[in-house]
């Protein structure tokens, strides 16, 4: 006798039926093989979650391990106090951002008047500013940092104060 084999399909997904002389053998491998399906499917579900899982923790760490020396910070120190008159060097600021030197990106904004040599200077008593910024994915984009440096000029005789004050406080 002929094994029949008939195949019904729908739009959503085909179903197969093997009929063997309609014995209750070849259901119960129907129903075995139905089983074995829906299992699979939720250990498929499973690993594809395990490998979202550790696919973020990999990226993850490798962020951790690019970024661990990344910095945006003053060089020198951040508030100075200068005699008027006298003129400041700018020591700039030091930026590392994804385990590269961007330091020659930095932007300056500032409210001092700024000399031909490069150095800067006020003709007034007060505190002024130098502001950071750079133009970069992290620092630029991502965070929007920025680094202010106060400045502040002051009379001959007010700079021997604080010079004295400072010498007092440290004995």
């Amino acid at each position: 006798m002929a094994n029949k084999k008939s195949v019904s399909k729908t739009s959503k997904k085909a179903t197969v039926n093997f009929n063997w002389d309609n014995n209750k053998s070849s259901k119960k491998s129907n129903k075995k093989t139905e089983n074995q399906l829906k299992k699979l499917k939720g250990g498929a579900i499973l690993v594809a979650l395990v490998l979202l899982f550790v696919g973020a923790l990999g990226g993850f760490l490798t962020i951790k391990i690019v970024t661990r020396n990344d910095c945006f910070e003053l060089v020198g120190k951040d508030e100075i106090t200068l005699m008027l008159g006298e003129n400041y060097i700018d020591e700039g600021a030091k930026v590392v951002a994804f385990g590269s030197d961007d330091s020659s990106k930095v932007k300056i904004e500032t409210n001092l008047e700024k000399n031909e040599d490069g150095t800067f200077t006020a003709t007034e008593e007060g505190t002024y500013y130098i502001t950071y910024t750079v133009d970069n994915f992290k620092y630029g984009k991502l965070l929007k940092v920025q680094k202010i440096r106060l400045i502040s000029f002051v009379e001959q005789t007010e700079q021997e104060e604080i010079q004295d004050a400072n010498q007092g406080g440290n004995t």
